[in-house]
């Protein structure tokens, strides 16, 4: 009787778990388990790690912690940097691309912090700013006219619907009185008042955006295809902004001089510390794509 109530025991999930997880902790033990009391199995939370973690809440909460949330929020910190140490050494980071693309960025900013490039002169920065001068203008401005032409509705006609009615626009003496007349309701509207080419692209796609930013302003367009559909298009004005002043943005010109001089520092550096590694990849079969072609090993 007491053997049966053994073997039925023995069958028993939950005795299962704890045999399963009783073997686990055993092999930790065996080979991550760190016995030796060292330095690895000691949390110091330094002044600066309670600062920091006083400066996150008043950033969240914008108060200072109680005493008991602050004692709380230290719980948490020593909490994660025990659960991390334990990850590690049971090797849980290995393979996970998430850590290795967070850490990888994290040695990206180290490198960028190291490296602080010389003062520029004056006459540098000018030479720069006049090789980058697009990064400090303004958006250019275009105020523009569209008909749409639906293609759900009209299907295979629309494009020479669309062709139709723009020969029939272009012989009108100024414009329609009414431009549903020759077209379909569009669900946003069919005026667009100085709208940058970022602005066109949000609102019908950088395809719609790139042709009309290059169409002669005062003369209709098209057919001109976007995410919606069919459109002719009318520019009829562009507000080409000027390029400031070189004293006007000096400040801004020289913030971004030194950010670009930090970036090819770092990319050196770590372009040096990838040289010293040996790059071995395997010969496998993998499908890769031509332009214009179909894919192929």
């Amino acid at each position: 009787m007491l053997f049966n109530a053994i073997k039925a025991l023995a069958r028993a999930p939950l005795i299962h778990f704890l045999l399963i997880g009783a073997a686990i902790y055993a092999l930790y033990g065996i080979i991550g388990g760190n016995e030796d009391g060292g330095n690895e199995r000691t949390v110091t939370v330094t002044a600066g790690d309670t600062q920091a973690l006083t400066d996150q809440w008043i950033r969240l909460w914008s108060r200072p912690p109680t005493k008991d949330e602050l004692a709380g929020v230290i719980r948490d910190h020593v909490r994660v940097q025990i659960l991390y140490r334990e990850a590690v050494a049971m090797g849980l980071d290995a393979g996970d691309t998430v850590i290795e693309r967070r850490l990888a960025q994290k040695m990206e900013f180290l490198a960028q912090s190291l490296f602080t490039p010389e003062e520029p002169s004056d006459d540098e920065l000018k030479i720069w700013y006049a090789a980058n001068q697009d990064r400090f203008k303004q958006p250019d401005l275009y105020t523009i006219t569209h008909i749409f032409f639906n293609p759900e509705k009209r299907e295979a006609t629309t494009f020479d619907d669309a062709r139709a009615t723009l020969e029939e626009l272009k012989s009108l003496d100024g414009l329609p009185s009414d431009y549903h007349d020759y077209g379909d309701r569009f669900m946003l509207q069919n005026f667009y008042h100085n709208q940058s080419e970022l602005d066109l692209r949000k609102q019908f796609g950088s395809g719609f955006a790139e042709k009309v930013v290059k169409l002669e302003p005062g003369l209709w367009h098209g057919p001109v295809l976007s995410g919606y559909g069919t459109h002719l298009v009318m520019v009829h004005e562009v507000l080409l902004s000027p390029l400031p002043a070189y004293a006007d943005v000096k400040a801004k010109i020289k913030e971004e001089w030194t950010a670009e001089q930090i970036e090819k520092l770092s990319d050196r550096f770590l372009e040096n510390l990838i040289s010293r590694y040996e790059i071995i990849i395997e010969e496998t079969e993998v499908p890769v794509t031509t332009p214009g072609k179909a894919a192929t090993p």
